[in-house]
């Protein structure tokens, strides 16, 4: 399935920057030459659940159910 446009893309670098900061207790996520910082812990949770998802492929995974349009007609 293809990405919208303008969609955030996430790579497992940036995983593995909010597990150390988690881990550490840290707020503040350097990478490069840009830093972010976060409001708490759990916002930083919730961030990597979704880079989780997105990287796992889970948000992406869609479940459908065909049904036959006929019957044996008794």
């Amino acid at each position: 399935m293809a990405r919208k446009p303008g969609a955030l893309v996430f790579t497992q670098q940036q995983q593995q920057d909010l597990l150390t900061a988690i881990a550490s207790g840290a707020e503040r996520v350097s990478y490069s030459d840009k830093s972010v910082e976060y409001r708490s812990l759990s916002e930083l949770r919730e961030i990597l659940a979704g880079i989780d998802a997105d990287l796992s492929g889970a948000a992406r995974r869609r479940t459908f159910r065909m049904v036959a349009p006929w019957d044996k007609g008794l």
